[in-house]
């Protein structure tokens, strides 16, 4: 008899077991599948699809080492923010001035959401040329400069799905409240897109 107790397999502690492991999926399971809807746009009905294209890997701009003034830019001291991350060079040509321009005018246009959102003009240059300086000084206030090293960004791009010379090809990004550039643009992309984006990203995330 005490045998037979022995080799026998409790069904209670095997139900138990069954019952844990399926809590666990239904816990599990909602946030594996909104984290696959937020970062590749999959499953998500086409009117809420991002007009940005998705850069994956996302990239943090930590990674790149930033510096603003001269002094190491640290993401832990700053506000939850949203931020259009522009590349550019020392001598800003016309795509660059157009990406600039859209940018501030979108900004302009979330209106009481803007301090949400800033801009950054990503460096790839020493120094800013006196021309471009007084253009942003002027037109631009708010927008931050920041540099890197062009060689850094290009390497840190090269294993994502986004590899072409990002000043080159008009490129800039939305970059999450965590660092990370998730969504990229090019000049084909229209104000009204872009606000579209930022809009539904503040929506959906904490302040």
């Amino acid at each position: 008899m005490t045998d037979t107790q022995q080799t026998t397999p409790r069904p209670n502690k095997k139900r138990g077991q069954l019952q844990a492991l399926l809590l666990m999926l239904v816990v599990a399971l909602p946030m594996i599948a909104a984290y696959t809807i937020y970062h590749t746009g999959w499953g998500m009905p086409e009117g809420t699809v991002n007009k940005g294209t998705l850069l994956a890997p996302p990239l943090a701009l930590s990674e790149l080492a930033p510096h603003e003034q001269g002094e190491r830019w640290d993401l832990t001291q700053e506000p939850k923010r949203w931020r259009y991350v522009i590349p550019g060079n020392a001598k800003c040509d016309k795509t660059c001035m157009d990406n600039l321009y859209l940018t501030r005018q979108v900004h302009i246009r979330l209106n009481e959401k803007a301090e949400r959102v800033e801009r950054i003009y990503l460096l790839l240059d020493d120094t800013l040329s006196p021309e471009l300086a007084a253009h942003i000084k002027a037109q631009h206030p708010l927008l931050r400069v920041m540099t890197v090293n062009r060689a850094d960004l290009t390497q840190a791009l090269q294993s994502s799905n986004f590899s072409d010379d990002p000043v080159a090809a008009g490129r800039y990004f939305l970059m999450d409240q965590e660092g990370f550039l998730m969504l990229t643009y090019t000049p084909e992309h229209t104000g009204g897109e872009l606000l579209k984006d930022v809009k539904k990203m503040l929506k959906t995330s904490y302040e």
